[in-house]
Order: C-alpha cells, then structure tokens, then sequence
C-alpha cells in the first residue's frame, strides 16, 4: 500500500484509497467502503468509473468530483472523489460524506449526475470515432496484406491458363480463378463500405457494353450453379441499346451481389434477370434490372431490414442466411449511382429485387477497316523491376517470357541493389512496390527523381493498397501510374504500353 497518503484512525473508517494504472485496471484498494478486486478494469465496476477511466492518461495533477452517488454490489453511498496523480502513481480516494448529502445537499447529486452524464456522451462519441478510426485502418491493412499474395495466385493462375490443358483441367482451373476473383471482389466490398461510410468513394464515367456485361454473368453463374436444379435466365429486349457511358465497375457489383443472394435462398425453380430499358431523354436512359427468384422468400416484417449491414434472415430451424453484406453493398452502390431499388417478397415463393440506375446512351461504334501492320526491326525496351520477394520474381519472370512485345527485364531485390544495377545499364522503365525491404516507395521515388541521369525514367508503382490518398501519395512523390494488385497480365502490359510503348 502506499504512503503517499497519511490518514488518522477516524478518517480511515470514512476513507478508502485505491491505486490503479493508466488504463484503469486496479493494483490495490484498502477496501474500507467498497470492494475492489485487484486487477479488475474499474471500468466494470460502476458508470461513473467507466467515464473516469478515459480521463486517466490525459490527467495532469489533481481532479476532484463531489457528490457521487456510488452503488457497488450491496454497498450504497454518496461520496466525493478526488483523483491524485504523481510520480509514484495514480490514487482514487473516496470520502465518505453520505450522510452530509442526505441530509442537506440532495440537489447536489442531480447536478453532478447530469454533469457527469454530458460528459459521458462526448466520452462515447470520441470512444466511437477511434473505434471507426481503429476500423477503417484494420481494414485498409488487411486489404493491402491480402491483395499481394492473391495477387501472385491469381497471377500463376492466369499463365497456367496459357498452358497446354485438357477440357476436365481447363474447366477446373476456371473455377479456381472465379473464387480467386470472387475473394478479390470481397476484398473490394469491404473497403468500399468503408469508403461509402466516409463519402470518399468515387464513380467511373467510362463507355461500356452491356452485352459483355451480361454475357460474363451467364458464363459465370453456369459454370458455378450449373450441377444445382436451379435454372439461370437472363432476359433482354432484343433490339435494346448496348452501349453506354457510366461505371460498368459497380453495375457489375450490383448484379452479383443480387444474384448471389438469390442463389443461395433457391433451392429449386429459376432464378431470373430481366432488363429493361426506360427513356429519360435522348441523351439519357434508365436501365431497369429485374432479379427474381423462387426460393424461401422474405417474411413480411422482416423485409424493411435485408439492406441492413449484416442482418441475418432466421429460417425456422435451420442456420441463419447472412443478407447483410452483398444487400448493404447494392443499396450503397445504387444511391452512389443516383437510382432507386425495391424489393417484393412472398414467403415460400420468391422474391424480385427491381434496380432502376441512369446511364448516358452511347452511340454504337463502327467497325474501321484496319490495314496489317508491316515487320521491322524494333529495339527492345528494358525494364528494370524492383521485387524482394522470390514468388513475385517467379511471376515477373514467367509473365514477360516471350513476350509480344519483345520487353526484357532485370530484377532488383532492394533499392540500394536497383542503384548499383543502374550505375552500369540503362532502362526504359522501372516497376517498383510500395515497401521494399529498405526504403518506402514515396522516399526512393524523391531520391530517384533527384538523380541527374533518372529522373526521366518513367516508374510503375504496383501495389496492394486501394486507398485514393496512397495511390496520389505515390503518384505526388514522383511515380507516372499506378496499378493496384491483384491485376490481370493485360492490364500489367497496358500500363507498361501506356508508359513506353
């Protein structure tokens, strides 16, 4: 016990001292008044406790609050509290002045609980902000530490692809490229969330083919769905428009997410997409998307909650369905897109899921006669990739191996062997990661455009970070283009085409 407080016979019996960390957690009380284990988060014992314990590390000296009415298992009282913090550590005493109280001050108390309850509230409402802090981060972690292994997965994937096959091994290799995909879009859902939640997520005003569109929801779901005794329809308007400028990127995000959700509520019977077109003006148009299913439906009060963030639809006795995530994602992908969904649903008997989105019509593009190119002689370009890990080399290597475009590479484990590799050749580009194993991307990138003899080097930074802030970080500090991970060997080549031809 420390000394750090002297108390006469008298005042013992009417004060008890308790020693406690930083965080709140109890080393030691005398017990006088109340129990307080030792060990034990003074958090847990009682409310007021609970709104003390976050003033702890921003404490400087002393804090007194009087009139606290206290009620700790059986014990009841009313009590002042004075808080000391000091180089021997922080001390909680607890004056006994029930009696005082009841029989003058009773207003006191109401004073004091409302004070203390205001402060309550801000102390929720900051605890709340770095808990969404805390998440946000979590998740922009975790997105990028996945993205690069799933990125070299992915990656061996799509040159296996390239590879002699037969029909049974093509087909399954197929599969294993959809889940892969299908964790990247999870991936994506998630971080979008987090994004849509901040209001920084942006959309895309690209031209766009809704045949290509459709056509890679039917091979997709056949192939996954195609053993089950539920049958996939899509219906379009034949002469309907195609082409049109928007973002294809959430349209797709849409329909998966509803037709994954109609999938797995449907045992048997069809599951259905129809699409529609609905004029708005000659430049605009509303694209009507129609997903139906008959599965076990949706009871009726619970319907208003399907687009709640992981709300869980109970069937009887059976696991409950997650609609949280997929349903939260189309509901926020719509309104970023400004358009409008529904939902009906019967019980036992099916459920229609209406998406109206607006899109700008695109005139279709005509086919222009193209002329063959004549052979010559062309110059090899050569790049210089700066890439630590073997897998990752391994995939570099297999990927630029009799290449069209006849580029050679050389690969650097660190930014201090790319320097030494650089003072002897020269190269056309360089493609560097965000975190080498001794300098950051943005700090090798300032050193790199510094350098009299580099600096008009173009660099590609290839990253698992999605954030928009990062990504112009990079791109600030000095990089030409980014290309998120996991990514495609086209569009790897496009990038590196785009740069240096």
């Amino acid at each position: 016990m420390s000394t750090s407080v002297l108390k006469t016979d008298i005042a013992h019996q009417r004060i008890q001292e308790v020693e406690v960390k930083e965080n709140g957690t109890i080393v030691n009380s005398d017990e006088v008044l109340f129990a307080f284990p030792e060990g034990t988060a003074m958090g847990t014992l009682h409310p007021f406790f609970e709104a003390l314990q976050l003033l702890l590390p921003d404490l400087d000296g002393k804090a007194t609050f009087p009139c606290v009415n206290l009620q700790i298992g059986d014990v009841s009282k009313i009590v002042d509290i004075e808080i000391q913090k000091t180089d021997k550590g922080i001390f909680i005493l607890l004056f006994d002045f029930t009696e005082h109280y009841q029989a003058s001050h009773p207003l006191v108390q109401e004073k004091n609980e409302a004070s203390i309850a205001k402060n309550k509230l801000e102390f929720d409402k900051r605890l709340l902000e770095a808990k969404e802090n805390f998440k946000n981060g979590f998740l922009a972690n975790i997105n990028h530490e996945i993205r690069n292994p799933l990125n070299s997965m992915l990656g061996f994937l799509e040159l296996l692809g390239e590879t002699k096959l037969d029909y049974e091994q093509y087909e399954t290799l197929k599969v294993i490229q959809k889940t892969g995909n299908h964790v990247k879009t999870l991936m994506d859902d998630m971080l979008d969330i987090s994004k849509i939640e901040r209001g920084i997520i942006t959309k895309k005003h690209v031209n766009f083919h809704l045949g290509y569109i459709l056509s890679n929801i039917q091979s997709h779901y056949e192939l996954k769905y195609g053993g089950k005794k539920v049958a996939f329809l899509i219906d379009t308007e034949e002469q309907m428009l195609k082409t049109f400028v928007g973002d294809p990127i959430r349209l797709n995000q849409i329909l998966f997410n509803l037709l994954e959700n109609a999938f797995r509520h449907t045992e048997k019977g069809t599951v259905s997409l129809k699409v529609s077109l609905e004029d708005i003006d000659k430049k605009m148009a509303h694209l009507i998307f129609e997903v139906s299913d008959t599965g076990r439906g949706i009871p009726k009060e619970e319907i208003g909650n399907v687009f709640n963030s992981y709300f869980q639809l109970k069937l009887q006795k059976e696991k409950p369905l997650g609609e949280g995530l997929g349903l939260k994602i189309v509901k926020d992908m719509v309104a970023l897109l400004e358009g409008s969904i529904d939902v009906q649903s019967e019980e036992g008997k099916g459920s229609t899921f209406t998406c109206k989105l607006p899109f700008e019509k695109r005139a279709p593009k005509r086919e222009r006669k193209t002329v063959k190119k004549g052979t010559g002689i062309f110059q090899s370009k050569r790049i210089l990739i700066v890439e630590e890990d073997p897998t990752a080399q391994m995939l570099f290597m297999k990927t630029f191996l009799k290449n069209e475009k006849g580029y050679v590479i050389e690969i650097a484990n660190s930014a201090e062997h790319m320097f030494s590799i650089m003072a002897k050749k020269s190269y056309d580009l360089i493609i560097l990661k965000n975190v080498l194993p001794d300098v950051n991307a943005k700090e090798l990138l300032k050193v790199l455009k510094e350098d009299g003899g580099n600096e008009k080097i173009p660099v590609l930074v290839a990253s698992g970070s999605t954030l928009v802030t990062e990504q112009q970080e990079l791109l600030d500090a000095g990089a030409d283009a980014f290309l998120a991970k996991p990514y495609t060997k086209k569009e790897l080549f496009n990038d590196i085409e785009k740069l240096i031809g």
